[in-house]
């Protein structure tokens, strides 16, 4: 089966500046009005124990969302740093900062090699990153070099083993689930930030699980390009694929629809 091409679905994150970086952008906002994404975020901010006058950083930024919130959170006397590898990221989020007031800073950078000293911030976080980028491992760790003694460091990642998606033909949902975790490098990743933190040295580390659920809207913006491409390859045939779809809206319609994915948020800190 032909690989995806990663124009209009999330597994090409990893490289945004080589797609439609469009679609990334709109893939970022539309999680922005999802319950259970917004649910995960209150967690992260919460397992951060923010306060004023903190430096942050935001590993993967994206387009800035969360780094801005940041920003208002830590206040005048704190810092917030995005970092993207992503230069058409990096582009948006100084265009929404500056369209806020917001002084949040913008850079490009590698998460696996972050340029900052040691010992440069009090809180590190990064969501939705390590399933993406080739060494999770060398990014964790980088996490934790560039945090102060006492700081904490926060990773948040849902598990593509977790994805649960309801249809007349299980094939269908199958083969999208498949598709997905075929086209990213970690794809079970959740499950294992525990280890990740406690193998980067990190002290008290925990885990929150919680499962978020999607609409219709959300899922075509997740699902729509590869089972195009399921379509395209014969691994799914068009009559199943409009019948998943047409499930999909009946399931919303009627109030039983059920899919999403468990997001695994884990928590560690630096020691002294």
């Amino acid at each position: 089966m032909a690989r995806p091409t990663h124009d209009a679905d999330p597994t090409g994150f990893g490289a945004v500046d080589d797609h439609d970086a469009d679609y990334f952008v709109r893939f970022l906002d539309a999680r922005t009005t999802i319950p259970g994404e917004i649910r995960v975020k209150r967690l992260i901010t919460s397992e951060l124990r923010l306060r004023e006058g903190l430096s942050v950083l935001d590993v993967g930024s994206g387009t800035g969302a969360d780094t801005c919130h940041l920003a208002t959170v830590v206040g005048p006397d704190g810092s917030v740093v995005g970092l993207d590898r992503s230069a058409r990221m990096v582009e948006e989020s100084r265009r929404r900062a500056g369209a806020l007031g917001v002084p949040a800073e913008f850079v490009d950078g590698d998460a696996a090699s972050l340029p900052f000293p040691d010992a440069t911030f009090d809180r590190c976080r990064a969501e939705r990153v390590l399933a993406v980028i080739d060494d999770p491992v060398a990014a964790v760790a980088e996490m934790a070099r560039v945090t102060r003694p006492g700081g904490l460091v926060v990773v948040s990642e849902i598990d593509s083993g977790t994805i649960f998606l309801d249809g007349p033909d299980s094939h269908v949902a199958d083969s999208l689930v498949h598709a997905l975790a075929s086209g990213l490098p970690n794809p079970r990743i959740g499950r294992r930030l525990n280890r990740l933190l406690a193998e980067a040295g990190l002290a008290d580390v925990h885990c929150v699980p919680q499962v978020v659920l999607n609409p219709v809207a959300f899922l075509r913006v997740v699902f729509a390009g590869q089972l195009e491409e399921l379509v395209a390859t014969g691994e799914v045939n068009r009559a199943g694929a409009d019948a998943f779809w047409a499930e999909q809206e009946r399931g919303e319609h009627e109030g039983w629809l059920c899919t999403g994915v468990t997001c695994f948020t884990a928590a560690g800190r630096k020691l002294a």
